[in-house]
């Protein structure tokens, strides 16, 4: 009769793995699952850095999400149209909040007299100086680079009145806006809110929902307005340096794959992200519930997965 020795094996808690095998698996997971992992605990949250790092620099490729907030709670949807996946996600920054740009991941955000740019997926929060009268004023914003970046140039655009449109800009390290106006009536022009806008080459270029196009150059602060025209075959038209969609959110059907009831109505916010050749808009977009429904009121947000890090106690000032 042949004889056994029992061994104990020792069990290890999954917090005291070895750091350069939490490196391995942090860096195979993708952003969703990342999230979840920093938030086991301090030493998980370390080991996930090079990770976090990873999807930071991946600006191009990367596929649209789409985040569902409200004022009411702290609680948001993040939908991912490419695996028709809701996640629920806690982030107290969009509570009350409106977003005004979304690019590369970055968002810059108002709420209650607030301006600040954000990146719901790290918390990473950079505070701006305050526009007055900007509250419960629909407005659309771009900025010229990462706000990290030391070279970034904010602008936020609103229809001031009838026949003002207003575009405040706020150079990286500056402690006030500087305003601009535009005189549609002086002009003899016409133009309705805002629906886009993006920076290409130190040109702000500003789109309504009529085709309408104002630009303001940064460089001698002067305003141009055209009209878009889809289709010509006239050579002596200049072309876009951009693509533009309007009317995404309804033309993907997304509040059906989101399962989202006719009671919801949802005011989006665009982004702008790197398309296979040129620069793609996406437009902001109201999206109205069945008539006679009572209405739940959300917004929503195109952005990029991203992950941003920054020093601590980082500031927009330089």
């Amino acid at each position: 009769m042949r004889g056994y020795i029992r061994t104990r094996i020792s069990s290890r808690a999954w917090c005291d793995l070895h750091p350069e095998l939490l490196n391995e698996i942090a860096e195979s997971l993708g952003i969703i699952d990342l999230l979840g992992f920093r938030g086991v605990c301090k030493d998980w949250r370390s080991a996930s850095f090079t990770a976090s790092a990873s999807i930071e620099s991946t600006s191009r490729d990367s596929k649209l999400y789409f985040l569902l907030h409200n004022d009411r709670d702290e609680n948001t949807i993040l939908f991912n149209p490419t695996t028709n996946k809701n996640y629920t996600i806690n982030i107290p920054e969009l509570k009350e909040a409106t977003c005004l740009a979304s690019t590369q991941g970055w968002l810059l955000i108002s709420q209650r007299g607030n301006l600040f740019f954000f990146c719901p997926f790290s918390r990473v929060k950079i505070d701006l100086p305050p526009i007055q009268g900007l509250e419960n004023t629909p407005a659309a914003a771009a900025f010229t680079s990462p706000p990290s970046s030391i070279d970034c140039v904010t602008a936020i655009i609103y229809k001031k009145n009838d026949d003002i449109v207003e575009v405040n800009v706020l150079e990286r390290g500056a402690s006030m806006w500087i305003k601009y106006e535009y005189d549609l009536k002086l002009n003899q022009k016409s133009f309705g809110e805002a629906k886009c806008a993006t920076f290409q080459q130190g040109c702000l270029y500003l789109m309504d929902g009529f085709k309408k196009l104002l630009t303001f150059t940064l460089e001698d602060k002067s305003f141009e307005m055209f009209l878009v025209i889809e289709q010509s075959k006239d050579s002596n038209l200049e072309t876009l340096s951009f693509r533009y969609k309007d009317k995404l959110f309804s033309r993907s059907n997304l509040k059906k794959q989101m399962n989202l009831g006719d009671d919801v109505t949802i005011t989006t916010c665009g982004a702008t992200y790197f398309g296979s050749d040129l620069e793609v808009l996406i437009h902001n977009e109201n999206i109205e519930a069945m008539e006679g429904t009572n209405a739940q009121h959300f917004k929503g947000i195109w952005i990029q997965p991203r992950f941003f890090q920054l020093p601590p106690n980082y500031s927009w000032s330089l």
